[in-house]
C-alpha cells in the first residue's frame, strides 16, 4: 500500500527523491550496460572504458590507451532530476563505431538497437525498482 501524505511539502521531497533515485539508476545501468562486452564493440577495451557520465555539460574526459576496464564514474553522481546529465565517448573513433556502424565484434546497428530496444527497458526496470523502494 502507498504511503500517504498530509502535507504536501512532504510529498513533493519525496517524490524528488524518487525521481532521482530513478535517474541516477537509469544512468548507471545505462554506462554500465555500455561498457560490457555484451553491447559494445570490442577490440582492446579502451571503446568501452570510454563512455564517461557527467551533469551540466558534457565530459571532455578521454579514456587511456590501454584502458579495458569499464568506467563507473556514474555512481559517484548526486543525481539530482532537476539536471540535466550526460553520458558520452569522445574517442576520436566513437561516431564511427557508434553512428556509422564501423565494428566487426557486434552488428552495424549494435548502438541505435541499443538506444531503441534496451534503454526503454533500463528506465522502465528502474521505475519499477524506484516505485518499490518508495513505496509510490
Amino acid at each position: 500500500m502507498a504511503k500517504e501524505f498530509k502535507d504536501p511539502a512532504a510529498l513533493a521531497a519525496h517524490l524528488k527523491k524518487a525521481m532521482d533515485a530513478q535517474l541516477a539508476e537509469t544512468l548507471i545501468t545505462i554506462q554500465s550496460e555500455l561498457g560490457s562486452t555484451k553491447v559494445s564493440p570490442y577490440d582492446t577495451g579502451r571503446f568501452r572504458s570510454s563512455w564517461f557520465a557527467s551533469e551540466g555539460i558534457p565530459s571532455s574526459e578521454v579514456a587511456p590507451e590501454g584502458a579495458d576496464s569499464p568506467n563507473t564514474d556514474a555512481t559517484g553522481l548526486q543525481v539530482d532530476s532537476s539536471k540535466t546529465y550526460y553520458l558520452t565517448s569522445n574517442l576520436p573513433y566513437a561516431q564511427a563505431v557508434a553512428i556509422e556502424g564501423k565494428v566487426v565484434s557486434q552488428p552495424t546497428t549494435w548502438f541505435t538497437d541499443f538506444l531503441n530496444s534496451r534503454v526503454p527497458k533500463i528506465a522502465d526496470t528502474a521505475a519499477k525498482v524506484t516505485k518499490a523502494a518508495f513505496d509510490l
